[in-house]
């Protein structure tokens, strides 16, 4: 009698070899990471899987990739930033430069700021902000990312693209796959009022100030 062969069929056999890729991928990754781990790598790294930050790395794609990447702490960011916030600040009395303040849920860090910035949790907010009254001018752009509405000229030769938001991209570019990071004017405690207009009519509004916002990603091997 005659013997017949049923195989795969090719919509079939693309699956399981994309399947036994996938699964040789992850195991593979989880391999290397616990070989990193007891040579001292970070036991809790940030997953970026497919280009993804904090996706689970059982999601990768067939031929994906899995990258692990070793957490950044706060107080190394938040220093690298404030470095570059100086080095990038405009210099005539040198005040704005020495005003770049850190806080911590909105109240200036008190004391010894490395020690309270390693020790933020997932949920704190940590900003760089300069109270200096025109430090939104020295922006320029934009008070309004979303609209675009309020463009106005730089104030500073020296700063023709503002300064919080140059010193953001390279926030993202260095750190980015490790932390959160976000450009937004804050109203501080200061009292200071400027004119402003809501539809027809000027009123006074409480005066805005450009700040740098820092957030932890959250760490885990699947989310």
């Amino acid at each position: 009698m005659p013997v017949i062969f049923e195989g795969l069929s090719a919509p079939e056999l693309g699956r399981s070899i994309g399947q036994w890729v996938k699964e040789h991928t992850i195991a593979v990754a989880e391999r290397v990471l616990q070989e990193e781990v007891r040579r001292g790598f970070d036991s809790q790294p940030v997953v970026i899987t497919d280009g993804m930050p904090r996706r689970d790395y059982l999601q990768v794609r067939p031929f994906g990739r899995i990258e692990f990447v070793a957490r950044t702490s706060m107080a190394d960011a938040v220093r690298w930033a404030l470095t570059e916030l100086q080095k990038k600040s405009p210099v005539l009395t040198g005040r704005y430069a020495s005003s770049h303040t850190v806080m911590i849920n909105g109240a200036e860090v008190q004391g010894n700021i490395w020690v309270a910035l390693r020790n933020v949790r997932p949920t704190d907010r940590v900003q760089i902000v300069n109270p200096q009254p025109y430090a939104r001018k020295i922006e320029g752009a934009t008070a309004n990312k979303r609209t675009g509405r309020g463009k106005r000229a730089a104030l500073s030769r020296q700063a023709r693209s503002g300064v919080y938001r140059v010193v953001l991209r390279a926030l993202v570019n260095r750190f980015g796959k490790a932390l959160f990071f976000d450009f937004k004017y804050v109203t501080l405690n200061t009292g200071i009022k400027v004119w402003g207009k809501r539809g027809p009519r000027r009123i006074q509004r409480d005066q805005v100030y450009p700040a740098l916002q820092f957030f932890i990603k959250p760490i885990s091997l699947s989310n």
